[in-house]
């Protein structure tokens, strides 16, 4: 079954938008967390994003049955 939740090319772009925003660029140990609720078989996904050197790596993901509140969803920096 496919998933339906953003990956991490999607959020990555997510990720640097919001830093061109700030006028910041990639620094290795930035973090970035984002969270989506959804309607098939898993109803909240939450992806963490770390930048490492010159690139970026998945360092989270959990899919669950159970929908997040709605002040945990979005794009969120970390640290």
């Amino acid at each position: 079954m496919p998933c339906d939740h953003n990956g991490p090319a999607e959020i990555i772009a997510m990720a640097e938008a919001d830093l061109r925003a700030l006028g910041e660029e990639p620094a290795s140990g930035t973090r970035f967390r984002f969270a989506e609720n959804h309607d098939g078989y898993f109803a909240s996904v939450i992806t963490e994003i770390e930048r490492r050197g010159d690139g970026w790596a998945v360092v989270r993901l959990d899919r669950s049955r159970e929908s997040l509140p709605d002040g945990e969803l979005g794009l969120r920096r970390l640290g």
